[in-house]
């Protein structure tokens, strides 16, 4: 375009407007959807079309929208919604017509969405102050005026709190907006002021890290877990509070009154839980050296008897623990699972507390930690000082790598465990039919056990009787083609279903199809497969005539033997993932972070996040283990399984020898089944 190009102005129906092809954001659906028009459409709302929309004819009556297009989108959510007033598809909108011979019309649509330059941080708290100042709006009246939430406006208006000579450099392209919005951290103008002349008297530009490293160390944030756990006792003891608009974001700016009062605090925690558990000491440690810590032993609650009254409440507690275990499996959200998962928490240590105890003779020497970690408390009770330890055995660390104690088992719903079992033998149905020879053997075994019964007395009732077991994910001909396997896989499924398919598509399946010669049968054309193909072919019958069972329930038989060949761990194939993780309680996650891999201190910091945090943080840590993690820890990550998952090699003592390598005893012979 090289002469400047005039527009006429001209009032149009909404109902005949449209979004122009050549319009740069036509293709873009999310930039017209419903969520990301909101904010415009309750501003339009408000102070009505600002600025009209650039248009061009395309039919007699209609025209298409080349730049304005989200306020489109705005005016048509407004005329939908029958609250909103002088709103609808009659409505007249102001427009600008673009000739017909206009050249270039995505250039005119490219101007306008790509040359406006938004206001930064400070421009936005100078329009949201002058609207407060001026005009006498508040933050409620800001929020709804723009679609935006109160905090959002808050955080705006933020930016005027800090100090002048900031905000100067901030204008004076001196330092970046994250930096401003990181003096904003801190409400106090005189504690900017001084970070901000110590770290620019140090040369070099301000860098947002340094200035919230500096600002971190001159108070706590009362919305913090220390904060919080503080506030009344510092509010009590008089400690100062720089506010701001914020609650939760204003700082209590004495930090030593504030690590003075966490110290008590612990002490009355652990002095309070030792009295009440009859130990003989009482101490805190704020985060502690876990090295050091390692020394201490640890005595843990032993099963005591109980009366008639306590069974009575225990068996009445189990069944509630068993009803809120199906409530959270059926939840359909996270928080559901959240509040079902608090509560199972609470009604599990009830029952721990009326069916365990302390030992009364050992109590006298143990003692309790109050520890501080990571914004978290924790008490640790049974705790034994180096000079009063008589066992030489592994010590707590805290971390839950040396606790002397089995882990409590996660909580599995019986819908859970059925649907692991069935993961479980598909995998080792997968590596059974990767394995054509083991199969063979199997098959001949099994074919061999229910035939001839009175022969081979030993031998396993099995459910290869011609049928499929149920279990199984797809047969080929389910899948869409063997060229795209993965045409009949839902994306919830899981990677060994994936490669269950894969697997399957690879078969040979050209002996099915009908041939031209009605001489020739679906038999003769298998029969006169190349020998590895009918193998192939073979193996993957006999994987399919698993029925599901859980490790835990396989005796040492030619299952158990089958297992060990094919797939001595069942994490060569499987993974735990989020769909098993989102399935667990939010208390049962931190203990498997905790107690199973030995991640204390990842437990302790994701112990206030929400439970779908903490699901994506143990399937990102079992998809690609940290670097940083310890051997230990990674060897914990490569092992780890639900209880019934794992696919456990049997001890040789187990067996019973001198009957071939899929021997099992007599006794066990008359109740053996596949399907136990």
């Amino acid at each position: 375009m090289t002469k400047t190009q005039t527009y006429t102005a001209l009032d149009v129906a909404l109902a005949r407007l449209a979004v122009h092809p050549a319009n740069v954001r036509a293709q873009n659906a999310a930039a017209y959807s419903t969520t990301s028009v909101q904010a415009l459409a309750a501003n339009i709302r408000e102070v009505g079309l600002l600025q009209p929309l650039l248009v061009q004819e395309t039919g007699k009556t209609q025209y298409g929208v080349l730049a304005g297009g989200r306020r489109l989108a705005a005016l048509n959510l407004l005329a939908a919604d029958k609250g909103a007033k002088d709103f609808g598809p009659r409505m007249k909108v102001a427009c600008r017509l673009v000739p017909g011979d206009a050249p270039v019309t995505a250039a005119l649509s490219f101007s306008e969405n790509e040359m406006q330059a938004p206001m930064d941080a400070l421009d936005r708290y100078e329009a949201f102050a002058a609207l407060r100042d001026d005009d006498g709006l508040d933050v409620t009246d800001i929020a709804r005026l723009f679609g935006q939430t109160e905090r959002s406006v808050r955080e705006s208006l933020r930016i005027g709190l800090v100090h002048e000579d900031i905000r100067a450099a901030h204008r004076g392209g001196k330092i970046s907006l994250e930096t401003l919005n990181a003096f904003a951290g801190h409400p106090d103008r005189a504690v900017q002021a001084e970070v901000f002349t110590a770290l620019s008297g140090e040369g070099g530009r301000v860098e947002a890290w340094t200035v919230k490293r500096a600002l971190d160390a001159r108070g706590v944030r009362q919305g913090d877990a220390l904060g919080a756990f503080v506030l009344e006792d510092y509010r009590k003891a008089g400690g100062g509070i720089a506010p701001d608009l914020i609650e939760e974001d204003s700082v209590l700016s004495d930090p030593g009154l504030v690590q003075s009062l966490l110290s008590r605090k612990l002490d009355d925690l652990a002095e309070e839980e030792r009295a009440r558990l009859g130990m003989g000491w009482a101490e805190h440690r704020i985060d502690p050296d876990w090295e050091a810590l390692s020394a201490y032993g640890r005595i843990y609650p032993v099963p005591v008897d109980l009366d008639a009254a306590t069974q009575a409440r225990v068996d009445a507690l189990s069944a509630q623990l068993d009803e809120l275990a199906e409530a959270h499996e059926a939840a359909e959200d996270w928080d559901a699972q959240d509040r079902l998962g608090d509560a199972h928490e609470t009604l599990e240590a009830e029952v721990e507390a009326l069916t365990h105890a302390f030992d009364a003779q050992e109590v006298e020497t143990t003692g309790v930690l109050a520890v501080w970690q990571h914004g978290g408390l924790r008490l640790m009770p049974g705790m034994v000082r180096p000079e009063d330890r008589t066992d030489r055995g592994p010590a707590t660390g805290g971390t839950g790598a040396g606790d002397n104690t089995a882990a409590a088992s996660p909580k599995i719903s019986a819908k859970l465990a059925s649907d692991m079992a069935i993961e479980r033998t598909r995998a080792v149905g997968l590596a059974l039919a990767r394995d054509p020879a083991t199969a063979r053997v199997y098959g001949d075994w099994l074919l061999l056990g229910n035939v001839a019964q009175g022969l081979v007395r030993r031998a396993e009732q099995s459910s290869l009787r011609f049928q499929a077991a149920t279990h199984a994910p797809g047969l080929i001909h389910e899948c869409a083609s063997a060229e795209d396997p993965g045409a009949a896989i839902e994306a919830g499924h899981g990677v060994v279903e994936r490669m269950l398919f894969e697997h399957e598509a690879g078969l040979p399946t050209g002996w099915v199809d009908d041939q031209d010669d009605p001489q020739e049968t679906a038999f003769a054309r298998f029969a006169a497969l190349d020998p590895v193909e009918r193998d192939r072919l073979v193996a993957w019958a006999v994987s399919r005539s698993l029925e599901p069972v859980a490790g835990d329930a396989v005796r040492p038989s030619a299952r158990t033997a089958v297992e060990a060949a094919v797939l001595p761990d069942i994490r060569i194939l499987w993974t735990p993932d989020a769909r098993l993780f989102g399935r667990l309680t939010k208390p049962d996650l931190l203990r498997i972070l905790r107690d199973d891999l030995g991640l204390g201190q990842k437990a302790d910091t994701l112990a206030k996040a929400k439970k779908s945090e903490i699901v994506e943080k143990l399937a990102a840590l079992f998809a690609a283990p940290d670097a940083t993690l310890s051997d230990a820890q990674r060897a914990a990550i490569a092992r780890w399984c639900p209880p019934g998952m794992a696919t456990v090699v049997p001890e040789r003592g187990e067996e019973e020898a001198g009957e071939g390598d899929f021997a099992e005893t007599a006794d066990q012979a008359d109740e053996a089944s596949l399907a136990a």
